[in-house]
């Protein structure tokens, strides 16, 4: 009987302390998609329908750097800046370099 509660103990701590963290600056993930966005740019057939949807690279990728953000680096942002001023750690995107188009907010304006 002890031990299932401090095994329920333990799963409502880690619960707890990754769900609070599901939001923050999601570096790696973000990081990640500016790369991928920025080789969009580059060759859409490549990046885009190859390597996006036949040969799934870069959500598989994308995948694991989110789940890295949401377990690690969030966690750190949350309880270690953000949590105690409660002002939250924001991410500068990169600017594309050399993009013929692009579009902002939703691009359906």
């Amino acid at each position: 009987m002890r031990k299932s509660l401090a095994t329920m103990a333990l799963l409502c701590a880690l619960a707890f302390s990754s769900t609070s963290c599901l939001a923050g600056p999601f570096r790696l993930s973000r990081t990640w998609d500016d790369f991928w966005n920025q080789k969009y740019t580059e060759s859409a057939w490549i990046h885009g329908a190859l390597l996006g949807t036949i040969i799934p690279v870069y959500p598989f990728v994308g995948g694991f750097a989110y789940l890295a953000d949401a377990i690690v680096l969030n966690t750190y942002y949350f309880w270690a800046k953000d949590a105690w001023d409660n002002k939250g750690t924001g991410f500068n995107h990169k600017a594309l370099s050399g993009a013929s188009k692009s579009v902002t907010g939703t691009g359906m304006e």
